[in-house]
């Protein structure tokens, strides 16, 4: 005859399971923030990027920083993404810029999965062997990669932009970074 198990025993059994996925959740979840989200690998500048990349979504001053980098860095051609797909970026950054080709494009859809499409097509236009992407700060850097990699097969370096974030803002961020890489992992699609 099977021994009996008490309904103490059970709940004791059932808490422990529960506890022990909930830690390993947990620390899955922990382990993910920490290399994609906190600490990501932030490339250097290639030595000679046929591109600069800064995406959107991003604090005005950014852009500039953008048009700045790629002029001192001697990168002939510049892209800027304007997610918002208003007419600021265009009417503040997308003019001339000397010994420097700007381009300018509104993504869609309006994601990183869309930037990254609206930079593959770019760059089969332009001929683009290696670029160097400007997330839109350290928690979007590696999903910015990811998306990147799966649409284009050129030589990719991914940093963030030279403005900081507050605290309030990182926090934010590692919700909506976190979703974003659960749509990203659901369909590996370009």
């Amino acid at each position: 005859m099977p021994r009996r198990i008490s309904p103490q025993a059970r709940r004791r059994r059932s808490f422990t399971v529960l506890a022990t996925i909930l830690v390993i959740l947990v620390g899955a979840w922990s382990w993910f923030a920490v290399t994609k989200i906190y600490f990501p690998r932030l490339d250097p500048a290639p030595e000679n990027a046929d591109v600069l990349v800064q995406v959107g979504g991003i604090p005005w001053k950014d852009y500039q920083t953008a048009r700045d980098t790629a002029q001192r860095l001697g990168i002939p051609d510049l892209v800027l993404s304007d997610p918002s797909s208003g007419t600021e970026v265009t009417d503040r950054y997308c003019g001339p810029l000397q010994g420097v080709r700007v381009h300018c494009f509104v993504p869609d859809p309006s994601t990183t999965r869309g930037e990254a499409r609206g930079f593959a097509e770019l760059a089969e236009q332009n001929d683009w062997h290696s670029a160097y992407v400007l997330a839109t700060g350290r928690e979007h850097v590696e999903r910015a990669r990811l998306y990147f990699s799966r649409c284009w097969d050129g030589e990719l370096a991914v940093n963030r932009p030279a403005s900081g974030r507050s605290v309030t803002v990182h926090l934010k961020q590692s919700a909506y970074q976190t979703a974003g890489w659960i749509k990203a992992l659901r369909d590996r699609a370009c």
